[in-house]
């Protein structure tokens, strides 16, 4: 058993967590301090304490992780390290058309691509934004990498705390270690896709770490030079799946609207240090152009694979609650026409 925050975030989830613990605790001490005049019982508060439990460990998002094997035609790992900060939601990326698209959305075209120039590879997602998560570990199921795509989104701008660019090295270094442990003789390729702008007042890490394991790859500009507007990005845009009036972030301490760009020389950067090449995708240039690069540089040869799927079980925890929350409901109707 393991777990996925359902707000893509700990620091949020735990957060929230506490709240919902201080709401209890202060509705039991009031009760307590008035037991003698009050109507509840203990029953009452036995009950809610059972519904504050079953919130904090849906928050939690209680996943079950299961391993299977395959047989592939193919001993290439690719690993994609994706920029899900607030800055990716800018509108002004391109993706073989003059069609402006944001840029996470352009991310998620180029993977598209990607994953069908490695048939029978293995793909693994890294998202970086406040923290680097492996939100897809690595597996051969293209259905699972589409519907990691599915839900790829930037982060809510209130759980960001600017772009470190070499925020996923730790990640990536991780779980590449394990695939060389469990596959000696695989090649891993990496594709790093972000805007390329460090946000954040700190010195970036190196990508040469990687070295050792990445044998081909690219860091992939989504974005413009000439930049736009960065649009505030809520919970609730993310649940709906679009954005309800736009709002936008201000530069510190002035009124003007924040304009992220794109900055090619650092993501070219990060590429010479894991080895790889450097491409912005643009109005003509796409992951396609990659084609010719990635087809030389993995083995085709049958081999078994290991991999894990990640399942967030949810709904047993939803049914024990709504039963709860049902029967609290029953419980104050009774006492109101009790006391009619």
């Amino acid at each position: 058993m393991a777990f996925t925050p359902l707000l893509h975030s700990w620091t949020l989830t735990i957060l929230l967590d506490i709240f919902i613990l201080l709401c209890c605790g202060i509705g039991f001490l009031m009760f307590w301090r008035h037991r003698n005049s009050s109507d509840s019982t203990h029953l009452d508060w036995l009950r809610r304490w059972l519904i504050a439990l079953f919130a904090i460990l849906l928050t939690l998002g209680p996943t079950i992780v299961t391993s299977s094997s395959s047989n592939v035609v193919s001993d290439t790992d690719v690993f994609f390290a994706v920029d899900i900060t607030g800055s990716m939601a800018v509108d002004d990326a391109h993706y073989g058309s003059n069609k402006a698209i944001p840029r996470i959305q352009a991310a998620k075209d180029a993977i598209e691509n990607l994953v069908s120039m490695y048939p029978g590879a293995a793909f693994a997602g890294v998202t970086f934004g406040a923290s680097a998560t492996l939100a897809l570990p690595p597996t051969t199921d293209v259905g699972a990498v589409q519907n990691w795509l599915r839900v790829l989104e930037v982060e809510p701008t209130d759980a960001s705390n600017g772009t470190q660019l070499s925020e996923p090295v730790d990640t990536l270094l991780l779980a590449m270690q394990k695939v060389k442990k469990e596959h000696p003789r695989n090649i891993i390729v990496l594709y790093y896709i972000s805007d390329g702008e460090q946000t954040r007042d700190v010195q970036a890490s190196s990508f040469s770490p990687l070295r050792q394991f990445v044998d081909a790859g690219a860091a992939l500009g989504v974005g413009s030079v000439r930049g736009g507007k960065v649009p505030f990005i809520s919970p609730q845009d993310l649940t709906s799946g679009q954005v309800s009036s736009p709002r936008w972030l201000d530069e510190p301490g002035t009124s003007t609207p924040a304009i992220s760009k794109m900055h090619p020389q650092n993501l070219k950067e990060i590429a010479d240090q894991f080895s790889g090449t450097y491409l912005h995708l643009d109005q003509t240039s796409t992951a396609a152009s990659l084609s010719s690069y990635a087809s030389h540089r993995y083995l085709v040869r049958q081999t078994d694979r290991k991999h894990s799927m990640r399942d967030i079980q949810v709904w047993p925890l939803a049914i024990v609650m709504a039963a709860l929350l049902l029967w609290e409901c029953g419980s104050d109707i009774f006492k109101q026409r009790k006391y009619q």
